[in-house]
């Protein structure tokens, strides 16, 4: 996901000004497309095929699943988990655009700037995957993401910063970068969380739901603060509470996760 907006954010200032924003959407739609014939070319069908006579059980056992998915404790802290990151990490790199350019910049230093903000979150990603195979505790990951993500709004954001662009930048980098050591934490969790393995795909599932819940109600309020404040100043309240939250929510995984570890 940071690789695919990294690419879009990079490539859009040189892509609309040309060709306008409706033809940058069709080119995604396009490719969604594309995608989708790719994918029922490859994947193959289920291996039990599903006649009239045996729908009801198996309607009967998704619904099944799905309620014991959603009747566990596990999977809702860490979908709620997800949500508290993904809502902040969208409201802030999808704003750096509007952010940049009433700071002056414009045309292809915005996009490539922007670009590496989503990009850096990988090295998140892939670090928290080397993090706990190392002997981490999941809790110990997804705090280290949230304080980081706290303090470097915060440094991107306050006004005592407004007269250090570099450093705003620099407390940017360490919001996406090392954010991403919390869902690279959140998919393993959600595996060793869900309450069984027939439940492991709508956990993950359900964890995607939050996740693009939170991507949709972050930018709406931080775009509500600074309309209010009549600049950014105010994000850092949306995205400490949203780390003080998910803070709150990696220690009662962590605790589940123990007490699951700790039964015979």
């Amino acid at each position: 996901m940071p690789t695919g907006t990294a690419l879009a954010l990079l490539a859009g200032p040189f892509f609309i000004p040309v060709w306008g924003w409706h033809a940058w959407w069709g080119l995604f739609a396009g490719v969604s497309l594309a995608m989708a014939a790719a994918l029922l070319r490859a994947v193959p069908a289920d291996p039990v095929a599903v006649h009239a006579t045996h729908a009801p059980a198996v309607v009967l056992g998704a619904w099944h699943r799905l309620r014991s998915t959603l009747g566990a404790r596990g999977p809702w802290l860490v979908a709620l988990t997800f949500g508290m990151y993904s809502g902040q990490w969208l409201a802030v790199v999808g704003f750096l655009p509007s952010i940049y350019a009433a700071a002056g910049l414009s045309g292809a230093l915005l996009g490539v700037l922007t670009a590496l903000a989503a990009a850096v979150n990988i090295l998140g990603n892939m670090a928290s995957g080397r993090l706990l195979q190392r002997g981490w505790a999941p809790r110990a990951t997804l705090w280290l993401g949230f304080g980081a993500m706290a303090l470097g709004s915060t440094v991107a954001f306050a006004p005592f910063t407004e007269s250090l662009p570099w450093l705003r930048f620099a407390g940017v980098l360490l919001f996406s970068g090392m954010g991403g050591l919390v869902p690279g934490t959140l998919f393993s969790l959600a595996v060793r969380l869900s309450p069984g393995e027939q439940q492991v795909a709508t956990t993950v599932g359900w964890v995607q739901q939050l996740s693009a819940l939170g991507q949709f109600v972050g930018p709406p309020v931080v775009a509500a603060l600074a309309v209010r404040a009549g600049g950014w100043q105010l994000t850092p309240l949306f995205t400490v509470g949203c780390c003080a939250v998910g803070a709150v929510l990696a220690w009662a995984a962590g605790r589940l996760l123990s007490q699951a570890q700790s039964r015979p």
